[in-house]
Order: C-alpha cells, then sequence, then structure tokens
C-alpha cells in the first residue's frame, strides 16, 4: 500500500518541498513577489493532473500552515504578555552552552518560569546579570547546567532601527524568544538535576578539555568546525570567512560527517568487523555525534537521509534521491515551521540540491572537473540568498571556494584528526603543535585582510530588489540546467547576465533617496541620486568612550556595527561626498572607521573643523582621496550635485558659549524641487545670522538642528523657511532628552509635523519620476 502510494508521487516531492517552503516564507514574510513562485510551482504540480500529488501537497500544506499559525498565535500571547519592566520572582534554567561572561556581565538564552496572575508560565528569554565585581559563583556557569533563583524585570527586545539591516529581535523571534530577562537580585544558584540539564552537564565536560583550548586559534577554529562550539577567538575570523565564502564549512554544510563516517567505516573494517555490523555501530556513534555537538541542521540533515536511503533499501521504498532530500527537508518543517527562516536551513538544502543534481546527471565527468563545476553550481545559487543578508558580492570566492574545497578535504580535515588524537590521548607537544598552527592562521588572515586584490573585487550591492533576486536565481537554474550540454554557453550566460544584473540595472533606477540614519544619539544622512550618480553623506555619527583607550575617547568599533551596515544595506559602494558639519564626536565620531571601511572620494569640511582637536588625533588613519575644507563665511554651490553649502561667518561663532556647535556647515539639498534644509548643530543666534546673510535659503523639509535641542530651532527660522515636514535625529532613551517639548511643541504649533529616529528608526524620502515623492520609516508608529 505504502509502495504503491510513493510509486505515484515519485519524483514529485521536490516540488511539493518546495512548494510548503514558499508558502510558509509568504506566510511570515508576506510580499507581491512571493506569489509569482508560489504560482509557478503550483502550475507544476497541477498540470501533472496525478491526485494523490494534489491530495499530498495539499494536506501537507494545510498541517503546516495550520501548525505555524498555532504557533505563531503561541508567540504573540507571549510577546503581549503585561510583564515589561515589573520587578517579578522567577527561576531560570540555563545551560553552560548558552552562557557568555565577560568582566561586565554574564548573558545568554534561557528558560525562565514566573508566575503571572495566578498562572505559571514558561518563557524563553535573553538574559543578563551585571557584574560589580568578579563572582567566584558564576564560574561553575560555564561548567554545568544552573537553576537560577532571581528577581528581575523583562524587557522588550529592541528592534532593528535602519533599513534592511539584520534584525536580531526578528533572529530572536525565530527562536520563539520574545523578551529580554535582566537579574537584579540573585538568591540562590544550584545544579540542574532534571534529566535535561544532566544531560547538558554531561555533554559540556565531554567538550570540556576541547573548550579550555578555545584560546588557540587554530583549536577555536577547530572546534567551531568540528563540535559546533563558538568563541570569541573563533569570532574574531568569522568575518573573513563569510567575506571569503566559505563559512558554510564551519556552520551548515555536514561536510565533515562525510570524513568521520569515512574515517570510521575504514577503521572498523580493517579491525575485521563485519560490513553491516559496522554500518550500524557508524549510525549510532553518529548519532552520538550530533547530540554531542547540539543538533546543527547540515549534519541531521546528512544523517536523516542516510537512515532514509537505508530504510528505502530495507523495504524497496520507490523513492528517488532528490525525493529523499525533500522529505526530510519537509520533515524538518513539520517538526518546526520557523526553520524556513533559518539561513543554514535554506543553504543547507540549496547546496545539496546542487550536488545531487549535478552528480545525477554528470557521474562519468574527470573528478577535479566535476568538483569545479559542482563548487560553482553552488555558489549561484546561494549567492543570490547570501547576498540579502550581507549585501555584498566578490567574484574572486569562485577561486577561493574551490581551493579552500581541495584545503579542506586533504589538508584541514587530516589536521581535524591528528588535533583530536592530541587532545583526547594528551600527547605530548600539544602546546607547540598548536603555536605553530596559529602561527598559520594568523598568517592567512593577515594576509587576507592586507590583500587589495581580493577586497577590490567586493561589491556592495546592498538589499535587492525581488526582480533582480528572482533574475539571479534563474541564472543559477539556468547554469545547473544547462552545463553538462553546453559549458561555454552556461558560463557565458551567467557572466554576461550578471554584469547586466549586477552592474548595469542599477543605472536604470531613477529613484533619488534621502535616508536619515539611526545612528542613536549622532547625526547621518545620506543623500543618492538618481541612476547611481553619486552617494554622498552629510555626517557619520559616533559614540564617545566615558573611559578613554590609549588616550582617545572615540568609540571606533561603533561604526562596524551602526553606520557601516546601515550604508552597506541602502547599496553604498562608494561615497562620492562626505561632509562633516562640525568637530563633535556624534557627527565626526564614526569618519576613520568608515573611511577603512568604504571608499571616500571627497571630505568637506570647515577650516575651523580642520584645526580641531578631534581632527588632528584621526587624520593620520582617515583615508580619503581629496580633503576640501571651507572658509569660514563662505557658500558653495556644487555644479553637478543639486546642494549647496554655507558657512557661518568665523565672527560669529568666535564669542560663542557653543563654538563647535555654532561652526556647523549648512547643508540645503534639492530634489526635484523639493528644498531639505540640514543645520547641524547650529544655535538660534546663528540661524538668525545665516538667514541674513543668506535670505535665498530654503526648507521644504527642516532637518531640525542639534537633535531636537532647545537651544536650537528658532520661530524666526520656522517662519521664514515654513517647512511642511521635519526630521529630527535623535537617540533612544539618550541621556539629553532629546527633541527637548520646548522644540516639539513649537513644531507643533507652526502645524509641522516631525519625524524623529528616537521613535521611528531611520526616515527615508525618495523621489520617482512616476510614483512622486514617498516618505517610509524603519519603525511603524
Amino acid at each position: 500500500m505504502i509502495n504503491k502510494y510513493l510509486q505515484n508521487i515519485q519524483y514529485e516531492w521536490p516540488f511539493i518541498f518546495l512548494f510548503i517552503y514558499v508558502v510558509l516564507q509568504a506566510f511570515y514574510n508576506f510580499n507581491l513577489w512571493l506569489i509569482l513562485p508560489v504560482i509557478v510551482i503550483a502550475l507544476r504540480i497541477i498540470t501533472l493532473s496525478n491526485l494523490k500529488t494534489l491530495i499530498t501537497v495539499s494536506v501537507m500544506t494545510v498541517f503546516v500552515i495550520g501548525y505555524a499559525r498555532f504557533q505563531a498565535t503561541l508567540f504573540q500571547n507571549l510577546e503581549h504578555l503585561p510583564i515589561e519592566s515589573q520587578e517579578m520572582r522567577a527561576i531560570l534554567y540555563t545551560n553552560p552552552f548558552d552562557v557568555k561572561s565577560d568582566e561586565e556581565s554574564v548573558r545568554g538564552e534561557g528558560k525562565v518560569q514566573v508566575v503571572h496572575q495566578s498562572e505559571k508560565i514558561e518563557l524563553k528569554v535573553n538574559f543578563i546579570q551585571w557584574l560589580e565585581d568578579d563572582d567566584p559563583q558564576f564560574q561553575s556557569l560555564r561548567e554545568e547546567s544552573t537553576v537560577w533563583y532571581v528577581e528581575g524585570k523583562f524587557e522588550k527586545l529592541d528592534e532593528a532601527r535602519n533599513f534592511d539591516v539584520f534584525d536580531y529581535k526578528a533572529y530572536l523571534a525565530s527562536q520563539n524568544i520574545a523578551w529580554e530577562f535582566e537579574i537584579t537580585n540573585i538568591y540562590q544558584l544550584k545544579p540542574d538535576t532534571s534529566f535535561v540539564g544532566k544531560l547538558d552537564t554531561f555533554r559540556y565536560t565531554l567538550l570540556e578539555p576541547f573548550i579550555k583550548l578555545n584560546h588557540h586559534e587554530w583549536i577555536a577554529i577547530y572546534n567551531k568546525l568540528l563540535f559546533n562550539i563558538d568563541s570569541d577567538t573563533y569570532r574574531h575570523y568569522k568575518d573573513n570567512f563569510t567575506a571569503l565564502g566559505v563559512a558554510h564549512f564551519f556552520a551548515i554544510s555536514g561536510f565533515h560527517i562525510y570524513f568521520i563516517r569515512r574515517l570510521l567505516n575504514n577503521v572498523l573494517l580493517r579491525l575485521g568487523m563485519p560490513i553491516e555490523y559496522a554500518k550500524m555501530l557508524i549510525t549510532v556513534l553518529l548519532w552520538l555525534y550530533t547530540w554531542l555537538v547540539g543538533w546543527p541542521i547540515g549534519v541531521i540533515r546528512v544523517l536523516s537521509m542516510s537512515s532514509l536511503s537505508s530504510l528505502k533499501t530495507k523495504y524497496h521504498l520507490p523513492i528517488a534521491s532528490l525525493d529523499s532530500l525533500a522529505i526530510v527537508g519537509i520533515l524538518f518543517i513539520c517538526f518546526n515551521p520557523l526553520n524556513v527562516l533559518s539561513l543554514g536551513y535554506t543553504l543547507s538544502f540549496v547546496m545539496t540540491f546542487v550536488v545531487m543534481s549535478y552528480n545525477q546527471a554528470s557521474p562519468s565527468k574527470h573528478s577535479a572537473i566535476q568538483s569545479i563545476e559542482m563548487t560553482f553550481a553552488c555558489l549561484l545559487l546561494s549567492w543570490p540568498i547570501i547576498m540579502q543578508t550581507s549585501f555584498e558580492w566578490n567574484v574572486i570566492q569562485i577561486l577561493v571556494v574551490i581551493l579552500f574545497t581541495v584545503v579542506f578535504n586533504h589538508l584541514i580535515m587530516p589536521l581535524v584528526f591528528l588535533t583530536t588524537l592530541w587532545i583526547v590521548f594528551s600527547l605530548p607537544g600539544l602546546e607547540t603543535l598548536s603555536a605553530w598552527l596559529d602561527r598559520g592562521v594568523i598568517f592567512f588572515n593577515e594576509l587576507l585582510s592586507q590583500s587589495d586584490v581580493f577586497h577590490s573585487f567586493n561589491l556592495i550591492v546592498g538589499k535587492q530588489a525581488p526582480v533582480i533576486f528572482y533574475l539571479l536565481i534563474l541564472v543559477a537554474l539556468f547554469f545547473i540546467a544547462c552545463i553538462h550540454v553546453r559549458p561555454f554557453l552556461s558560463y557565458g550566460v551567467f557572466l554576461l547576465m550578471y554584469l547586466i544584473i549586477l552592474f548595469g540595472v542599477p543605472y536604470l533606477d531613477p529613484t533619488v533617496k534621502l535616508t536619515m540614519i539611526d545612528v542613536g544619539q549622532g547625526d547621518a544622512m545620506l543623500f543618492q541620486l538618481g541612476h547611481q550618480q553619486g552617494n554622498w553623506l552629510i555626517d557619520t555619527g559616533g559614540k564617545r568612550l566615558w573611559e578613554p583607550v590609549e588616550g582617545s575617547n572615540i568609540d571606533h568599533s561603533y561604526a562596524e556595527w551602526n553606520l557601516i551596515p546601515a550604508l552597506k544595506a541602502l547599496g553604498v559602494n562608494q561615497l562620492d561626498g562626505v561632509i562633516i558639519t562640525h568637530p563633535d564626536i556624534d557627527h565626526i565620531g564614526n569618519l576613520q572607521a568608515l573611511s577603512q571601511a568604504i571608499n571616500i572620494q571627497e571630505l568637506w569640511v570647515s577650516n575651523y573643523t580642520l584645526e580641531s582637536d578631534i581632527w588632528e588625533e584621526i587624520s593620520a588613519e582617515v583615508k580619503v582621496n581629496t580633503v576640501v575644507s571651507l572658509d569660514m563665511g563662505q557658500s558653495y554651490k556644487h555644479p553637478t550635485v543639486p546642494l549647496t553649502l554655507y558657512s557661518p561667518a568665523l565672527s560669529d561663532i568666535k564669542y560663542s558659549q557653543s563654538e563647535s556647535n555654532d561652526s556647523s556647515l549648512i547643508t540645503q539639498i534639492d530634489i526635484e524641487g523639493l528644498a531639505v534644509l540640514s543645520l547641524g548643530d547650529v544655535t538660534k543666534r546663528i540661524e538668525t545670522k545665516i538667514l541674513a546673510t543668506y535670505p535665498e535659503i530654503r526648507a521644504d523639509i527642516l532637518k531640525v538642528a542639534h537633535h531636537g535641542s532647545d537651544t536650537s530651532t528658532s520661530e524666526e527660522l520656522l517662519t521664514h523657511t515654513q517647512p511642511s515636514l521635519s526630521f529630527i535625529s535623535a537617540g533612544l532613551d539618550n541621556q539629553y532628552g532629546h527633541p527637548h517639548t520646548e522644540v516639539t511643541d513649537l513644531l507643533n504649533q507652526y502645524s509641522i509635523p516631525y519625524l524623529s529616529t528616537e521613535k521611528v528608526g531611520a526616515v527615508q524620502l525618495t523621489y520617482h519620476p512616476l510614483k512622486g515623492y514617498q516618505i517610509r520609516t524603519v519603525i511603524k508608529k
């Protein structure tokens, strides 16, 4: 009966899987473009006129969507519990793999049990415990599962505040985590004696000899690859692995399982064990290994497909190889529909699909050619997916991944095996061996970091429009379908289409964009001309270190997780101009890090900024092609870009109580007749002086000065410019109370609506010849 049923839908499982996957994606992140693949796959299934296939896909889709809806409803109920900022007693359960600590805090993920309105509630949370000193009781948290009896407050997770950047809140939601729990008081810490707790503690005990060596570069990489153990040392190299396109070897591929299985098989057979017994023992050992490394998707996929293959052979089930992959993918979704939101899940199944399809179509090709073509096909299908989150593309990845695949199989995995023997059996010379391997890792990392050749091929593409994403997917599918029969045509189509799609299509877009980036308590406004005619940035934002490091109180790491990702998401591959209004950290602090990450053609500053202490501190490390300075009291209308700069006169700021603020360059941008005026941090007195000197200044949209401080934004300014909308750049929960109520009340009095980054995150004004002007914000209020 089962065989007959499976026979009727043999070869159709991949389409069933794709349909369920795409429908689920539409359920979680609906947009009109997702309807297109749903219709295409549905038509493919319907045209078969196979009743059993139709029934199968219908039943499975209804089940999965129903389960996903039920799961989402439960999560929303937990998310909307009225417990925010309430002091509550709770029991927190943690395991050592999810706990991280440093000098300031202990943090991680765990389960919290609380009583709310006489009801016992269990929540998955991000927790944090701030440390006042080095408390030895927290050492045990790194070594065993623990039960905390505590008091603390639940807080909402922070939303992404810039367009299309990584949304940590959404990521945690895909893990069913809706709250952060801040511990304010600990009553008791004790070992978790439950079965699950003991199991996690035992797992940590087994891995402890490896974890204690995480300070070694090679062993930190080895631990991530073999045991899925994260560490600060590995994270130091993670960005370079991602840039090279080889991060999947350390996260999702399950490639090392094949090496381990071959190794175990050879050892057991050489010991004389019968083949059937060897297979059974290897299967048991690999599932135990999967538990040991925390059930990563790639490893489970490999072993599940292997188990299904054994069932297929034993019971003569009519299931094709790609059917096995699709069935395992569907089982993943049935177990947890949120898996479709995991990049690891998607890439794991995508690359396996490519490998299996290729192997079936060309089993007789030379292994070297087969490896190159297969790797290239994997990259083509994974690139569009990865671009949606990394916003970058580098063609050199083709060469790197092909070479790394060879090195992985013939060098890295043998070294992993030798390292395991050295650690497990405590062989002499471990420190010496590790030191040599560490030097190799450090040398390779420095070589990559300083390689101008590799980075010169890196293209920042931004968040791709759906039409571009689908075009790139079609290029990949064409390559996979035709590489066996017309290889030269396949490579030619790839090259031509990528040149057109990534380098040509953006020049067809006439949209002009003005984005007030949320850089916290600071300013950064990006002006992007249509048809890729230029990107201009007014100020860079920045963050102050309250305890100076090496004589500097600028936090140079702030740009790396705030401004630079926001610019990359907006597709900024180069900045034609950066305007620094004045030398305050919240306006210039990110400049040094920005210039080292994104090419800057021209830097526009005032003479006042060039003579400032902060410029003297950072100028040697700022990489720009040209520095253009404006004399105080000078105005400048750019000949090719619709912006005008105004500089206050030196005599007007000489005796100011806020001399730096009052030196701010003022910028007027014209977007097809709509004037946007950005005032830096000037005070009301300078506003008056500027209007008197330059009465032609306009402001249909006013970028309010000094983050909405009551020292700026005079009635005279509003009367003169009569803006119809205003923007305010202020940090969430900032210590200055910006924007001040005096300013917002004045704006309301003049019937001028305002959008503040403090409330809505980044704000973007766009102009398209056909669509006109549009405003959007990251956070919908």
